[in-house]
């Protein structure tokens, strides 16, 4: 029987690292690259000191769009998006079905974009009918810069289901189809911005010297609560500490005299100031048009609580066993605090100081005696530039120089200024630069992504 003849090929090597060695002397005799993928990669590559970092007016926003391709690719262009949009929600007032009935109002602050590569349609409609531009196999990498210019947008906050401030960057790559074009998006970075206040007047203390009334409902009706002293060193910049001495007593309350006729109130001594507390609130105002009609939301919310504790009171003890109630200390604002006004939405602060009165003379026991609060409000002027910064002709617009003007240097809201972001192509110091393919490198991919310039 005749021997089948041996193969003039050698035998593959068994070896462990068999796999590897096949693969790498595949791709040392082919050109194709190590995936099927047409575009491997296509990111926006922003610093984290830029990300991570809030912007104000005048800031440049620095970053680089990065795109891979593994074969030859025809491509429309590469277009950057900077978008700012801002959503308020307000109660349709016209709708009485629901008295809950709450709309979501878009409004876009600006929406700015510019063509890194590519066809510029914006600049030459005729561009649509020459030859598409094709993208080499490699990495290329477009920087970009964004001027910020000198006017307030409105601070970034998102709040549920009552406003949201956004701004944010993306990229989109289009490429031509049969029917229609196909996009390819990088993800959504987001850039926290806010606005620059300037403080309306010099640094002064706060006078208090208010009187609280109770209400019918409560069972210290009879009682009035005065609240004296001051809060010094306002206006304040977010996360000052605020230096405060304040004094809270009880006492009858005059009108419930007189028009009820009852001279035989309870003794004013039984009724104790217990707990005495001072809360920062965030004032929101928004407003909307629904339906062609202008409709006006107000929400609050308490951002920052601090319990006052009693001059005498001893260590550890907060509460309070007197008809009055002393004490002086410091409270830390908190730091993410800005006020802003952007027509559609408008962001102020105040202070709310409240008073709990429990009435001693009662039968019940401790834990079940009835509190009554006492409550008074006053607006906080909250500002990102130290008062310290300008002098008191300033604020008094006494210079000649109207650059040294207090009401000069305020920058104006962007709703009543025409300056926009400018987007360009470069605009620092990374240029536009291009990675090959390279056979001999299957791991060009994270080579380019690294910017190793040793593979250029």
């Amino acid at each position: 029987m005749q021997q089948p003849l041996a193969s003039s090929a050698p035998e593959p090597q068994k070896t462990c690292h068999g796999a590897i060695v096949s693969k790498y002397a595949s791709l040392a005799t082919d050109d194709r690259p190590p995936t099927t993928d047409r575009v491997a990669e296509f990111i926006l590559d922003i610093p984290d000191g830029i990300r991570n970092m809030t912007q104000h007016p005048g800031d440049v926003i620095v970053g680089s769009v990065v795109v891979t391709v593994t074969k030859p690719t025809k491509a429309l262009r590469i277009k950057l998006t900077f978008l700012g949009q801002q959503r308020v929600y307000v109660r349709d007032m016209s709708n009485q079905a629901s008295l809950l009935n709450y709309t979501n109002v878009d409004y876009t602050i600006f929406d700015k974009q510019l063509t890194l590569w590519g066809r510029d349609l914006g600049k030459d409609d005729t561009a649509a009918n020459g030859p598409l531009e094709t993208l080499q196999p490699g990495t290329m990498r477009v920087p970009f810069s964004i001027k910020i210019p000198r006017v307030n947008y409105p601070s970034s906050i998102k709040r549920e289901k009552t406003c949201r401030v956004r701004y944010v960057i993306w990229a989109i790559l289009e490429r031509p189809g049969t029917f229609m074009d196909h996009t390819i998006l990088t993800d959504k970075e987001e850039i926290h911005f806010e606005p620059i206040a300037y403080p309306t007047r010099p640094r002064e203390a706060l006078q208090i010297n208010n009187t609280i009334y109770g209400t019918l409902e409560t069972s210290t009706a009879h009682i009035a609560v005065v609240v004296t002293g001051g809060i010094v060193q306002l206006p304040a910049v977010a996360g000052d500490r605020v230096a405060y001495q304040l004094e809270a007593r009880t006492q009858l309350d005059q009108r419930s005299v007189t028009n009820s006729g009852n001279q035989h109130l309870a003794d004013i001594n039984q009724c104790v100031i217990r707990f005495m507390r001072v809360y920062i609130v965030e004032r929101l105002k928004a407003r909307g048009l629904i339906k062609g009609m202008d409709h006006t939301q107000a929400y609050s919310k308490d951002i920052h609580a601090v319990t006052l504790i009693p001059t005498n009171s001893k260590p550890g003890k907060v509460s309070n066993s007197e008809s009055v109630y002393s004490s002086n200390g410091h409270i830390r604002l908190p730091f993410d605090m800005c006020p802003f006004d952007s027509k559609q939405l408008e962001r102020t602060y105040e202070l709310r100081i409240e008073c709990d009165v429990v009435d001693k003379s009662s039968l019940l026991d401790k834990m079940t005696r009835q509190k009554s609060t006492y409550t008074m409000h006053m607006p906080l002027e909250i500002c990102t530039v130290s008062p310290d910064t300008f002098d008191a002709a300033a604020y008094q617009n006494a210079y000649t120089n109207e650059s040294l003007n207090i009401s000069s240097i305020a920058l104006p809201p962007h709703h009543k200024a025409a300056a926009e972001p400018k987007v360009a192509v470069g605009g620092w110091e990374l240029e536009r630069s291009f990675i090959k393919w390279d056979r001999l490198n299957p791991t060009w991919v994270e080579l380019a992504r690294k910017r190793n310039t040793e593979y250029i």
